[in-house]
């Protein structure tokens, strides 16, 4: 699942467009050798570790040269940030903004028009046949057609394209692939041509084995560019060519194989795009702890980015068991920066931040017990007393599931419980994250031990004693009659 520049003299004026993104990031681009107007360098001189709109700002610019056609200072634009390989804060990498910004026909979130759409690729034609050597050129135009493909396409699913938008699809991937063949003979190479074939890989159906083939060939020339990590990550889902799980384990395998707060980086990179994680049901399942510290590695080491501000907000608010401790931290560094991509609307922005405000006292304290219930089970002692108790937990579960879940249909999805135990074994405090009348039958249970204070489980260590249970409810699912 993204400025105002005062007017002190061209040479100053053109030193912050080069340098202006990417503070905290190295940089080797030369300011005078690319002939930038005043007005264009303003646009790539945002700083987005304060201001949102630096990436927008600086998308738009790449877009409004090539609309007013100085193809030698895209190029030249180009050639300086790849070559230098360029980031911006945070980590991004400055090339694939530059393509983001070339790909664009309308400015987001304005949807484009047939006649948007023919006058970006006569513009982009147009530079390759002025300049036939500009791999640039060439791959923009790819990605271009890329991009158009799944404009006939449409966002719907399979069954809800008609046969000429299928036609029309086909048509576009197939133009794109016989565009990036040919500008794999020219001199340059370029990260983001891999980037077009990867799309086309999805487009086309390739086989994992043949995706992985080329995911393996891309990383080789560019072992950072973590755009191809999402990419394959995204192919792998279940949803496209992938098994329950390929994600996860691509995802930790790559990570582990690069290893450090490098592999760390790469593993929050993959999550933070959004087509990888969207906040729905079919998420993959990777580890929250290893994206948090991805994103504290990205910080350190290329500075703070307004865009990964907002999308460890946003997964901190929607991933998995969801991290309001953590998310609350985040949204006052965010302040008024929201990103529209992330959030859609700043609405929904203000909603989610004082839903995180109000909850996020109580999760601290849930958070507190449970690292108190993970330190006494850690103990021997501790560790024998939770199989004892977990044990009886479960024949209670299943008790309930016999006389109150005739009724329940799905049995799917984990769920996790805390229950506080007396000296004697009663309950004294509990919670399960779950519902319905398996649920209620089994806090009813609960409930009676701790108004009676009578012995429910085996006597614990010692007393206000916690323990925490992470079960499935695929485990409980009563065995169908022959």
């Amino acid at each position: 699942m993204v400025r105002v520049v005062p007017k002190i003299g061209i040479l100053l004026l053109l030193i912050v467009s080069w340098t202006g993104l990417s503070s905290a990031a190295e940089q080797n681009a030369n300011p005078n050798v690319c002939n930038i107007s005043e007005s264009d360098a303003a646009g790539l001189s945002g700083d987005l570790s304060v201001d949102i709109h630096a990436l927008a700002n600086f998308r738009g610019a790449a877009a409004r040269i090539l609309k007013e056609e100085k193809f030698a200072e895209l190029d030249c634009l180009a050639d300086h940030t790849r070559s230098g390989k360029e980031r911006l804060p945070g980590g991004l990498w400055r090339i694939q903004q530059v393509y983001e910004g070339l790909r664009q026909p309308v400015p987001y979130p304005e949807h484009a028009t047939q006649e948007d759409w023919t006058r970006l690729l006569q513009r982009l034609q147009k530079w390759v046949k002025v300049r036939p050597k500009s791999i640039t050129a060439r791959v923009a135009l790819a990605l271009v057609y890329l991009d158009y493909a799944h404009d006939a396409r449409g966002s719907g699913y399979a069954n809800t394209v008609s046969s000429s938008g299928w036609k029309l699809f086909e048509e576009r991937t197939a133009e794109a692939r016989s565009i990036l063949e040919q500008a794999s003979t020219l001199a340059t190479k370029c990260p983001e041509w891999y980037v077009g074939m990867q799309m086309v890989s999805l487009n086309q159906g390739w086989s994992v084995a043949k995706a992985r083939a080329l995911f393996e060939e891309a990383s080789k020339f560019e072992p950072e560019y973590y755009v191809y990590a999402r990419d394959l990550a995204y192919y792998l889902l279940p949803k496209w060519s992938g098994e329950p799980g390929d994600t996860e384990k691509f995802v930790q395998e790559i990570a582990d194989l690069m290893g450090g707060d490098k592999g760390d980086i790469l593993y929050f990179q993959v999550a933070a795009a959004s087509y990888v994680i969207c906040g729905c049901e079919d998420n993959p399942d990777l580890s929250w702890d290893r994206i948090k510290r991805g994103f504290e590695a990205a910080e350190k080491r290329y500075g703070v980015s307004m865009l990964n501000l907002n999308r460890i907000a946003y997964l901190a608010s929607y991933f998995g068991e969801r991290d309001p401790v953590y998310a609350n931290k985040i949204f006052p560094r965010i302040g008024e920066q929201w990103d529209e991509e992330t959030w859609r609307s700043k609405e929904d922005f203000e909603k989610m931040k004082q839903w995180i405000s109000a909850v996020a006292p109580a999760a601290a304290q849930e958070r507190a017990i449970e690292e108190a219930a993970k330190a006494d089970e850690h103990t021997p002692e501790g560790a024998r007393y939770k199989a004892a108790f977990e044990k009886t937990y479960r024949e209670l579960l299943q008790n309930c599931v016999l006389t109150d879940g005739a009724g329940v249909t799905q049995w799917e999805g984990k769920f996790k419980t805390l229950t506080n135990l007396g000296a004697n074994g009663a309950v004294e405090k509990f919670g399960i994250q779950s519902m319905g009348p398996v649920v209620t039958c089994l806090g009813t249970k609960l409930q009676t031990s701790q108004q009676d204070k009578a012995a429910l489980f085996p006597p614990p260590p010692h007393a206000a004693y916690w323990v925490e249970l992470r079960l499935d409810w695929a485990e409980f699912a009563p065995v169908a009659a022959n």
